[in-house]
């Protein structure tokens, strides 16, 4: 387990709602999933470490995808133990054999759902074409007009098209257009125009009251004003504050309470998290839970490596996304809001130790395994601090929105 790496990609509907994630892993020694090197033992291993981190604590109830290799397909002794929400993909490097055909209609008997990973047509491919809920297409670098063929093919069979390798807005548009039922891809993190245009006055005060919450000399009493001056937020501190997360031994009668009994610290957090949500609610919420995980990730690996700087790496891992959430060069929005020059140079061109952290963070994202292979944080430290923060992410959620 130590040295395996594990994270997850979502995948939307047509109304950007999550509908599953698909599960990322890789062996820190090599560049490729190891599931797909054909290793039965390391694939076995890598399913107990599904079940020790919990596929609860990564996926929620949403749907989980995962690579399958041929082996698990037609060793019934190998089939795995979680089925109620889980989606077998088939690799595309796996030959219809009538092995392979009879143990995917074994596995759709047991209650797993099939998916085709990166399918290519050919005509050998159709029995595991009736047999499956889920077709995934690699759409990155092909035009529309290859794209509305494989479309148009595959619309004659019963099963839910997955557009995989979704880079930019323009591509999920083009998708939606040739009738994809769901969509998976970093176009979500990117925004979707880059046009220089002046920053609302009023997201400007939002982003500067971050800013503000987030400078060391802001005091409690700044804070504890901060609160006062808005009931839906002194009204969320305090639903948070005695939600199951804390187990309270007094009655809490003020916002300073609150505050004393949360810390400071957590309390800008949580604020500036709450202040965040409200820059744009047009876009998918996802993309809130992917910066409040960076956040947390980056404090986490700054913690113990360099507390010098570990409270900067919480408002760089959430401000990592604010070009997309707010479809405007990241430059500009940085112009607007009053930060140190070491947030901005992180942010702008991942300079500086603190850009490092956030490289090891965006690497791990992607499961980038020469990126990760040149951070200064060992595997474990890397891992552990992710499902921290997915941990973290999800169970705040809720709260906040």
């Amino acid at each position: 387990m130590e040295n395996l790496y594990i994270a997850r990609q979502p995948i939307y509907d047509r109304q950007l709602k999550v509908i599953g994630y698909e599960l990322l892993y890789r062996d820190s020694d090599t560049d490729r999933a190891v599931f797909s090197d054909g290793d039965l033992a390391s694939s076995q291993a890598i399913l107990n470490s599904f079940l020790h981190i919990g596929i609860d604590n990564l996926t929620g109830s949403a749907l989980v995808f995962i690579n399958l290799p041929e082996g698990f397909i037609t060793k019934e002794a190998l089939t795995p133990m979680f089925r109620e929400q889980c989606v077998l993909e088939v690799l595309e490097n796996v030959e219809p054999t009538e092995e392979v055909i009879a143990g995917v209609k074994r596995l759709k008997e047991l209650g797993f759902k099939i998916a085709l990973d990166d399918f290519e047509y050919q005509d050998k491919f159709r029995p595991l074409m009736k047999l499956a809920d889920f077709i995934k297409v690699d759409v990155l670098g092909k035009d529309k007009r290859q794209l509305t063929r494989e479309v148009t093919f595959l619309r004659a069979m019963s099963v839910k098209l997955i557009a995989e390798k979704v880079e930019t807005q323009e591509m999920k548009q083009l998708c939606e257009e040739l009738g994809f039922d769901y969509f998976q891809g970093y176009f979500f993190c990117r925004p979707q125009t880059l046009t220089h245009r002046n920053v609302a006055a009023n997201k400007a005060v939002v982003l500067n009251l971050i800013a503000k919450l987030q400078q060391d000399d802001t005091s409690l009493e700044e804070v504890e004003r901060i609160l006062a001056q808005d009931v839906a937020l002194s009204y969320k501190l305090l639903r948070y504050i005695n939600s199951a997360a804390f187990s309270l031994r007094r009655e809490v009668e003020s916002i300073k309470d609150a505050i004393i009994l949360l810390g400071l610290d957590n309390v800008r957090n949580w604020l500036t998290l709450i202040v965040m949500t409200r820059l744009d609610k047009s876009k998918p919420r996802e993309l809130i839970v992917v910066a409040m995980i960076r956040a947390r990730m980056c404090e986490l690996l700054a913690e113990d490596s360099h507390p010098e700087f570990s409270r900067q790496m919480f408002i760089i891992g959430l401000f990592s996304v604010l070009d997309a959430l707010m479809d405007q060069p990241m430059i500009d929005l940085l112009d607007t809001v009053i930060l140190s020059t070491p947030i901005k140079l992180a942010l702008l061109e991942h300079a500086g130790p603190q850009g490092a952290v956030l490289n090891t963070v965006l690497a791990y994202e992607r499961m980038d395994s020469q990126r990760l292979a040149e951070s200064e944080f060992e595997p474990q430290v890397i891992s552990s601090a992710y499902f921290e923060a997915v941990k973290w992410a999800d169970q705040s959620l809720h709260m906040l929105i």
